[in-house]
C-alpha cells in the first residue's frame, strides 16, 4: 500500500478515531494524508490555535495535513453537499490513494454524516480505491454501539502517540468540549478484547478490490 487518505469533519476526529492506525501505517512506510473539512473553532480568534494544534498532532503521528476549501469553514453544513463532493473528488484525484478512510453514515454528529455521504458519493469516481469508515467518537450515544467494525487494527504500542496527539487540542481558551482522553484509551482497549489484543481500533470495510479470492485470506 502506497498511500492512505483520511477525511474527517473536524480537527481531532481522525486522531481520536484512528490515531493509532495512522501511526501504524506511517511506521510501516505508508504515506498518510489527513484532510479536515473544517477548522471548527467557536472563537474566530482561536482558529489559528486549532490549526496549529492539528499540525502538532500531525507531526506526532507522522501524517501530512490538508484542509478542504483551504480551511475557510467552521461547520461542514456551511458547504453545499455538491461542493463538498467536488472537494473530495479533487483531493482523491490529486493524491490517488490506495485507500480512503472517513466517517460512518450512521454517526450521531450531523457534520460527520454529511462528510460520509459526500465521500460515498465521490467514491463512484474511484472504484479501484478501498473505502473504509470509522465509527462515532462519542461513546455516550446509542450510535457508538450500533457501529460494528469488521476490521481491527492492534494499536497498543501506538496509544501513547495517539494520546499525545489528542492532547495538542487542549489549549487555553479552546472553544469546544474538553477531550475525554481516558475514555478514548478505554474504548481502544475494549475494541481490543474483540480480537484478543490489548488495544485496537475498529473500521468498517465497505469496498476493496482484490487480485483474486485467495488474497482475501492473506
Amino acid at each position: 500500500m502506497s498511500g492512505v487518505l483520511v477525511l474527517a469533519a473536524h480537527p481531532d476526529d481522525a486522531e481520536m478515531a484512528v490515531g493509532g492506525t495512522i501511526a501504524d501505517l506511517v511506521d510501516h512506510g505508508v504515506e498518510v494524508t489527513v484532510a479536515f473539512a473544517t477548522v471548527s473553532e467557536a472563537d474566530p480568534l482561536r482558529r489559528p490555535q486549532r490549526v496549529a494544534a492539528a499540525q502538532r498532532a500531525a507531526d506526532i503521528l507522522g501524517h501530512r495535513l490538508r484542509w478542504l476549501a483551504d480551511g475557510r469553514h467552521d461547520q461542514v453544513e456551511d458547504m453545499p453537499e455538491y461542493e463538498l463532493v467536488r472537494h473530495v473528488d479533487a483531493l482523491v484525484g490529486e493524491l490517488a490513494p490506495d485507500a480512503v478512510v472517513t466517517h460512518w453514515e450512521g454517526d450521531s454528529h450531523g457534520d460527520h454524516v454529511r462528510l460520509a455521504r459526500a465521500v460515498t458519493s465521490s467514491s463512484r469516481r474511484w472504484p479501484q480505491t478501498a473505502l473504509l469508515q470509522f465509527g462515532p467518537n462519542e461513546i455516550r450515544t446509542v450510535r457508538y454501539h450500533q457501529f460494528v467494525p469488521n476490521v481491527y487494527v492492534p494499536v497498543v504500542q501506538h496509544l501513547p502517540r495517539k494520546i499525545k496527539a489528542l492532547q495538542q487540542y487542549s489549549y487555553e481558551g479552546q472553544g469546544f468540549r474538553p477531550l475525554d482522553v481516558d475514555a478514548v484509551e478505554q474504548a481502544a482497549r475494549a475494541r481490543g478484547l474483540a480480537v484478543g489484543v490489548s488495544a485496537a481500533e475498529g473500521l468498517l470495510l465497505n469496498r476493496r478490490r482484490v487480485a483474486s479470492a485467495v488474497s482475501i485470506l492473506s
